[in-house]
């Protein structure tokens, strides 16, 4: 049998009660007799709800970011449309725009993340960023491995040309 409306606020309101003993400091267990008092019939009934509560709420929450998700998305589509013919022609005002609201949208959806890539040195740590000598150069390189320990290091070979063609001696 499905709860009544009256019903449905009474738990609602038992809900919103044991979550303000669980965010308590220190934090209520859910055998405590104050949990208890708000009539669960055990410390694992408690908990159950407890954590069902917390998942339906995430739940609401995702469907309000994807609404406003789409939302946003929506007024940003409707502005390029208007803009990008303007800024395609030229207008550095309207190109402008343009690039904000493309940012804007990419940051919004999560897309600017397929861009980034983490640089890492040895053992995943940071990559030790300072003016070296080639001598110095060299040791970063063993440390990191060689990315073509097939190849002769060039360094060696001194009778390459330049590649700018200006000789640096």
């Amino acid at each position: 049998m499905r709860p009544t409306k009256a019903d449905q606020v009474d738990i609602e309101e038992r809900r919103a009660a044991l979550i303000r003993l669980r965010r308590e400091k220190p934090k209520k267990r859910f055998d405590s007799p104050e949990v208890l008092a708000l009539g669960y019939t055990s410390s694992q009934a408690a908990s159950k709800d407890f954590y069902r509560t917390l998942e339906a709420r995430r739940k609401d929450l995702n469907i309000q970011v994807t609404e406003y998700r789409e939302e946003q998305n929506e007024i940003l589509d409707s502005l390029l449309e208007k803009h990008l013919p303007t800024a395609l022609e030229g207008d550095i005002k309207a190109s402008e725009l343009c690039l904000k609201l493309l940012e804007r949208q990419s940051k919004l959806n999560g897309w600017e993340q397929a861009f980034k890539a983490e640089l890492s040195g040895p053992g995943g740590g940071p990559v030790p960023l300072s003016s070296v000598g080639v001598a110095q150069l060299r040791d970063l390189i063993r440390i990191a491995g060689d990315p073509d320990p097939d190849e002769e290091d060039e360094a060696q070979g001194d009778d390459e040309e330049d590649p700018d063609g200006d000789d640096n001696t």
